[in-house]
């Protein structure tokens, strides 16, 4: 690779700065790897967790209103007069948002996600609530457990409850929100990639995509992941176009809140690393604004949380038989899961074939071409730039997953992760039908294309939803809320979960899990005598124990003879019976468990 001749110089009023991001840099080792232990971290962001990511924000939004105001003559333009591409992103985002229908669909991470931001709603300190109790008409967390998940889209929600009010239902509006800003910023940077037929040809190929649709109306922080990741790359592509102070303290502060987005996006630090020394070259001489300097020490919180979640195994959420998240036995099946992904025909998966055909025809046609030039032209574009450097990312990323234990694409819940890949193969896409535009009518027939995928493939697969018809777990927990909701008028209602306490909590429900109604009878006993509660209702699994078809409760979810139940209804989900039943009596036993007038302790699931 040739160099750009200007190699970029540290001025001297630079380079106390440059000493400070040194030693900066060598402190966040320390303090994010050595210094704090895993339990002192973890106290730390239950408390502090909530103030850093606040502090972070605004100041990402304080130096995006400075670069903004810098070119408001282009996007107040835009605004007043949006015009035929205005109005095909609303098109596009409105069809997203009516390809699936708005719920949970991933069980229960996204409980865990609205959990945490309602607890950071209400006091300001990062955990996930699994027990809470109305207290003198106040929804009070008991229990909270600090989750493996990152914390930053929890953060955004729950600053949407604090400016219109609790409601479970904020999540959908949120990521709709984000839906239209994705669309819109793969347009720009598409159109800056290769022009404005590019830029809704991009559009056109991810808004038909149906795992698009699937998390724009679902309640997980994909939708957000991928907007954090497209701005990163606008950004870039604007730092590197004019690299000036503002512009990369934005640039790096964008880097670090698309780390807190999910465990895996902290590769992409590595890219807009890359792509500041590129700026430093086109500006021949290095820049190290305080944002820059001090972002080494703002990455120490996810590398404290990153220990804590190595440390605590119980958050790995492995499958019987495994014993480390990552390890190359897995890279195998996940190989074979994503290429059935990326190459199926069928409804079953909300994959697009059609975009994966082009965006792998784009990545072998950019591949030959550099071989064939042996050498990259400087300065290279930085819309070209900007692409081919977060491509690396997204590869390392799709790399990294393929040696993670739950990583095949072609699993309808492990799907999501394949989003990233699906926005680069976009951009490729509309590189090559540009490219090839220029002596063929490459651009009607990839539009032509489209149509078909989406008339063939994208529109059975969501008429079918297959994925949310199959998702037995999420209908099974509507209907025991409904149940459960029709009794409430009455009175009170604890209920003893056989899966998870966390929808319990978002609803304003008391709960526990069969596990700890086990251990705690005394208590329970205590508040039917007291009648805390009106009515105890027990969610039981029922699993065919004969050859003839009859049904007993799973060993998992009985109950000690002493609890004495009333069944209420039983409902059939797939090949498994749910049971809901009244507790009626617990029986006296002297010895065996005590009395108490303590509400039953519950522990992280």
């Amino acid at each position: 690779m040739k160099l750009p001749p200007n190699l970029p110089v540290l001025d001297p009023a630079a380079r106390p700065r440059a000493v400070l991001f040194a030693l900066c840099g060598a402190l966040a080792l320390v303090v994010g790897f050595v210094a704090v232990a895993p339990h002192t971290a973890e106290w730390l962001i239950a408390a502090g967790g909530y103030y850093y990511m606040l502090g972070l924000f605004g100041l990402f939004v304080f130096y995006a209103w400075r670069v903004s105001w810098a070119r408001r003559a282009i996007w107040q333009g835009w605004l007043c007069r949006p015009g035929w591409t205005g109005s095909s992103l609303a098109a596009a985002t409105a069809y997203v948002l009516w390809s699936d229908p708005f719920q949970h669909k991933v069980l229960f991470d996204e409980y865990v996600l609205q959990a945490t931001a309602f607890h950071m709603h209400a006091t300001k300190e990062i955990g996930t609530v699994i027990r809470a109790y109305d207290l003198f008409g106040t929804w009070l967390p008991i229990d909270t457990f600090l989750d493996k998940r990152p914390y930053f889209f929890s953060f955004l929600l729950s600053l949407v409850h604090d400016l219109t009010g609790y409601r479970l239902a904020n999540i959908f509006f949120l990521n709709s929100a984000l839906a239209a800003a994705f669309l819109g910023l793969a347009f720009w940077f598409a159109r800056e990639l290769t022009g404005r037929a590019g830029g809704m040809l991009a559009v056109l190929l991810l808004a038909t995509l149906p795992l698009v649709g699937q998390n724009a109306t679902g309640a997980g922080m994909e939708m957000h992941n991928l907007v954090m990741l497209l701005l990163t790359m606008c950004l870039a592509l604007l730092y590197l176009r004019a690299p000036d102070a503002d512009r990369l303290s934005l640039l790096c502060l964008s880097a670090v809140l698309l780390a807190q987005s999910r465990y895996e996006s902290v590769v992409y630090v590595g890219p807009v690393a890359m792509v500041i020394v590129l700026g430093w070259w086109r500006a021949g001489r290095v820049l190290l604004p305080w944002a820059a300097v001090a972002a080494p020490l703002l990455l120490v919180p996810y590398a404290w949380h990153n220990r804590i979640v190595s440390d605590t195994p119980l958050l790995w959420q492995l499958h019987e038989g495994q014993k480390t998240r990552f390890s190359t036995g897995y890279l195998a099946d996940n190989l074979r899961g994503a290429f059935d992904f990326f190459f199926n025909f069928g409804p079953a998966l909300a994959n697009s074939w059609w975009l994966s055909v082009l965006g792998t025809a784009g990545l072998v046609w950019a591949l030959y071409r550099w071989m064939r030039r042996r050498q990259i032209p400087t300065p290279l574009p930085p819309a070209f730039a900007v692409t081919a450097v977060f491509g690396v990312g997204v590869a390392a990323n799709l790399a990294l997953l393929m040696f993670y234990y739950w990583s095949r694409l072609d699993d309808v819940i492990a799907s999501r992760f394949a989003l990233p890949a699906c926005l680069m193969l976009a951009l490729l896409a509309v590189w090559l039908v540009c490219r090839l535009g220029t002596r063929w009518p490459a651009m009607r027939w990839a539009l032509a294309g489209t149509v078909v995928f989406l008339l063939v493939s994208a529109f059975p697969a969501m008429a079918h939803r297959l994925y949310t018809n199959q998702n037995l777990v999420m209908q099974e927990v509507n209907w025991e809320h409904d149940v459960v909701l029709a009794r409430m008028p009455t009175g009170p209602i604890l209920f003893i979960s056989n899966k998870s306490t966390i929808p319990w909590v978002l609803w304003k429900i008391p709960s526990i899990i069969n596990g700890v109604a086990r251990l705690r009878p005394g208590h329970i006993r205590w508040h039917m005598e007291q009648h805390t509660f009106r009515e105890i209702i027990v969610a039981q699994s029922l699993r065919p124990t004969t050859p003839d078809g009859h049904f007993g409760v799973d060993p998992d979810d009985v109950l000690p003879d002493y609890f004495h139940l009333a069944t209420i209804t039983e409902k059939r989900f797939g090949g498994r019976m749910s049971r809901l039943s009244r507790l009626v009596t617990i029986d006296d036993m002297p010895g065996k468990f005590p009395d108490g007038p303590t509400a039953p302790a519950q522990t992280a699931p």
